[in-house]
């Protein structure tokens, strides 16, 4: 299982710099595509189908399939859940939300001839590539460490001096120096004796000095609690070309531009049981942690369809790497509080800093067969290494993110997606759908994902249709720790967040 740490501590090494993660990068890479509710419902097995707006996102060559005009939208509900369990204690959070899953028209031009090139279509389609609304709440009570020692760690080597600048331009961590300003953190030398020129290492005000041993340890019991939020998406507008020859082969070419919203907003705090424990009467510390990420990419997809004998289809797809500029910012602020009434609050300037994002190449192939005009099955394999994703500076070289790509690399795996998908009508009326996806894992000591969709169409007079869907990202379960393991030799709590996500879609289409 992958580790999640404390974004504000993992990230904030530099004050002038954010930097990426390798696991974020995995998040604009990896596909859970939405498309309408007919493609959702089948677990979007639909390289070698089409006739469907949710499908040219996943094959261009599927609006060549099309011999009619139609315009169709699909808003959705998304809902995700989190079990946290942290230091014997379980935390239940959910997130839930509309939005819109699916929109866009082809439209087809008939040549007027019987065999060659019967027609060609142009599309323009927005599906929704990736959602990242999830929320997480956690809390526990501790003795055995604190975030604030953490903090005091990652600044030893800086002296007072520097922190006395109050520079969040330069190279101090920002919760330190928000530490530093609300006076949870002081210097060796406060101590004394040989300890009266220490002036580059700290003292948190969670912590007791015990002379007798000569060491520093956590003064009582601490309430620790934690939530955070997020939301935002990864859009895919697709402006597409196809064509169908003599009812054999088609072929389309999609260019894709994407869109990125990502939004996180954390909380933490510790809050001792006890303050007359603490040499400092300490009270609580709280640190709220703000990130925005938006930019675009783009990319290129071909696909193409052949029906060798009646009912039976191949297809095949191939997506380039897909190219974002992302630009990240991000505040914080930290609230203390001590036992003689005394609080304090410090705010920090708000940074920014634009990267770029490179993902893999993605391809699939597609087998299809329909059966009596009564229903179908289709199978979908997908492959995407992405151990050749990749985070650049805005020169488009690695420089500071070396260490980041030398981490994906390593870790990082070739993985495959399986789909499974069918779909059953009763008459001419109703369609019962399902299907089936597995996710191979992606990072190394990572859990595939497993899918299950189900769903509904009918058909309203000769031009109409409305779908109904249901799909269900299963439950995963990761590890994570909320402030970094500090010396010296401190392990701190390591959790567990168990989440998932279910998402309803309803497609509305007119064909003309």
């Amino acid at each position: 299982m992958k580790k999640i740490f404390l974004i504000f501590l993992s990230l904030a090494v530099s004050a002038s710099l954010f930097a990426q993660t390798a696991e974020e990068a995995l998040g604009y890479a990896q596909e859970f595509r939405e498309g309408t509710a007919r493609t959702m419902a089948m677990g979007n097995a639909f390289t070698a189908l089409g006739g469907d707006l949710g499908a040219i996102g996943i094959n261009p060559a599927s609006s060549g399939v099309f011999r009619y005009s139609q315009v169709a939208v699909s808003p959705s509900l998304t809902v995700s859940r989190s079990l946290a369990d942290y230091l014997g204690n379980d935390s239940k959070a959910s997130n839930t939300g509309f939005t819109l899953s699916n929109m866009g028209a082809v439209f087809s031009f008939d040549t007027g001839r019987y065999t060659g090139l019967l027609n060609f279509n142009f599309a323009v389609v927005y599906n929704k590539k990736n959602s990242f609304r999830s929320k997480m709440s956690a809390y526990g009570a501790t003795d055995g460490s604190s975030m604030l020692s953490s903090i005091a760690t990652e600044l030893e080597g800086i002296t007072d001096t520097e922190l006395e600048r109050n520079n969040f331009g330069s190279d101090i961590p920002w919760p330190g120096q928000l530490a530093w300003n609300t006076y949870v953190l002081a210097p060796l030398s406060v101590l004394g004796g040989k300890y009266a020129d220490v002036h580059d290492s700290y003292i948190a005000s969670t912590e007791n000095y015990i002379e007798a041993t000569d060491e520093l340890r956590i003064g009582g019991a601490l309430d620790q609690t934690f939530n955070r939020r997020t939301k935002g998406s990864d859009e895919e507008f697709s402006f597409n070309f196809g064509g169908n020859v003599s009812d054999f082969f088609y072929f389309g070419v999609n260019a894709d531009f994407h869109t990125v919203t990502r939004t996180v907003e954390e909380y933490y705090e510790e809050a001792a049981q006890n303050p007359s424990l603490f040499q400092d009467g300490f009270v609580s510390m709280s640190n709220k942690f703000w990130l925005h990420t938006g930019g675009s990419g783009i990319g290129i997809k071909l696909g193409a369809i052949v029906t060798p004998v009646a009912g039976l289809r191949f297809g095949a797809t191939v997506s380039t790497p897909t190219w974002y500029r992302l630009t990240d910012q991000w505040d914080y602020t930290m609230n203390t509080a001590f036992n003689n009434s005394n609080k304090y609050t410090s705010y920090s300037p708000t940074g920014s800093y634009s990267y770029r994002v490179t993902t893999p190449m993605r391809w699939s192939l597609g087998a299809a067969y329909t059966f009596f005009d009564r229903g179908l099955i289709s199978v979908d394999f997908e492959n995407t290494n992405y151990a050749n994703t990749r985070i650049l500076e805005e020169s488009r070289n690695e420089g500071i993110f070396s260490e980041e790509n030398q981490y994906i690399r390593q870790n990082y795996l070739n993985s495959s997606v399986i789909k499974l998908g069918g779909e059953f009508w009763f008459g001419h009326f109703m369609a019962l759908r399902g299907g089936y996806q597995y996710h191979s894992p992606a990072v190394k000591g990572d859990k595939g994902y497993n899918v299950f969709s189900t769903g509904l169409g009918f058909r309203i007079g000769p031009a109409a249709t409305i779908d109904l869907a249901w799909m269900h990202i299963a439950s995963h379960i990761d590890s994570f720790q909320l402030y970094d393991d500090y010396s010296p030799a401190v392990s701190v709590p390591v959790g567990t967040n168990k989440h998932s996500m279910g998402k309803v879609v309803c497609t509305f289409a007119y064909k003309f």
